[in-house]
């Protein structure tokens, strides 16, 4: 019987790991071996600062807790830690215009997506890196603007780019092909026509003379106090007038925002809506709104009932005094709404569905009761 040696056996395993790890990424199978790095702490590397012209600092770091008389869950968090925000002006890297993604050679940076964790939920991004990339030439700073899905687009997305214009006037935004019609609203209604003249589109990634990249943080879930001030004076001020100093006077509004025409819709939602409408409240479906319709209507609503989804990030245009009622299924609970109720000042309440993806009896009651 043959085998072996000792020598040539670890000499075999130290090839496979190699070539494991070379393939698939030191967690096998998660991340390729050189995909994601902090540009700040790889900025000692000759080969990353040569690419770096500048780090703009945007926001201080902050601790924020919030005073809530209610005794809450503990998956109802009231306080958050917020680090510090930067801007980083570079020299000849490639982004996405589909996801925002940088890179540098082979260093994916992980100030442009956020985490490793979050990169991770992207799935079919990981290949961007290996698409070709065309030379983008302008003589003006690039940004990207990529269409994440509404909450992400509005809460993260959009305050980068406005940081990034506040920074850099001239800056060109660079869109994919055919984005969803909010983030073209959006960008519309915060930076006006003369916005729209410095939008490029690109349909694959493109490398750039000088790419500005927002720095985006690990939880999302908080929205800090500097970009809810932001969105509220550089672009609600620009839909809602002021009158002597003060916002326009509200109506006083009760909204139920309906998901019966979304992918993600709860059962029993029609029979909640017919009662509701009864109560005096308007059934809004956001996804049929302008972006603009949207921000008066959340800042005229004193009360708004919804199950937890795009349209509560809304929310960010509503004023106090406001009542939140949060519908959330039975297996998935997020407290980004309630962050934001916070945030805000307004009166949250919630109620869990016990038969999962459906608003039984026990929620529907529990609803009406909240908004008595």
């Amino acid at each position: 019987m043959t085998g072996l040696s000792e020598t040539a056996a670890k000499r075999r395993k130290q090839l496979l790991r190699f070539i494991s790890t070379d393939l698939l990424g030191p967690i096998v199978g998660k991340m390729p071996k050189s995909c994601i790095e902090s540009l700040e702490k790889a900025s000692f590397y000759t080969d990353i600062s040569a690419h770096i012209l500048d780090i703009v600092p945007v926001t201080e770091a902050c601790i924020v807790k919030h005073a809530v008389a209610a005794k809450l869950p503990p998956f109802i968090r009231t306080e958050a830690v917020f680090a510090k925000r930067n801007l980083y002006l570079l020299r000849n890297a490639t982004v996405s215009p589909h996801s925002g993604m940088v890179w540098i050679g082979k260093r994916i940076l992980e100030e442009s997506v956020g985490s490793l964790r979050r990169i991770m939920d992207w799935g079919d991004v990981l290949h961007e890196p290996l698409l070709p990339a065309a030379e983008l030439r302008v003589n003006e700073p690039v940004v990207v603007c990529h269409p994440a899905t509404y909450y992400h687009w509005l809460l993260e997305v959009l305050p980068n780019v406005l940081f990034a214009v506040a920074q850099f006037p001239d800056v060109r935004i660079v869109l994919p092909e055919n984005p969803p019609r909010y983030v073209l609203d959006g960008l519309a209604t915060a930076l006006g026509p003369e916005g729209g003249r410095n939008v490029i589109f690109s349909s694959t990634p493109v490398r750039v003379e000088r790419l500005v990249v927002p720095q985006y943080h690990t939880q999302p879930e908080f929205t800090p106090p500097q970009v809810l001030e932001l969105l509220r004076s550089a672009v609600k001020a620009k839909v809602v007038p002021r009158r002597a100093g003060n916002l326009e006077r509200r109506t006083g509004s009760k909204i139920y925002i309906s998901r019966r025409k979304s992918r993600r819709r709860l059962g029993g939602e029609a029979e909640l809506e017919r009662i509701l409408r009864e109560m005096g409240f308007t059934v809004l479906h956001c996804e049929e709104l302008s972006f603009a319709d949207q921000v008066r209507v959340f800042h005229d609503a004193e009360i708004v009932v919804g199950s937890h989804g795009a349209g509560l990030s809304n929310l960010v245009w509503s004023e106090p005094p406001c009542r939140v009622v949060e519908i959330f299924p039975k297996n998935y609970i997020l407290d980004c709404f309630a962050w934001l109720s916070f945030s805000g000042g307004f009166d949250y309440r919630y109620v869990i569905c016990d038969t999962g993806h459906k608003i039984d009896q026990g929620a529907m009651d529990a609803v009406i009761e909240a908004v008595r």
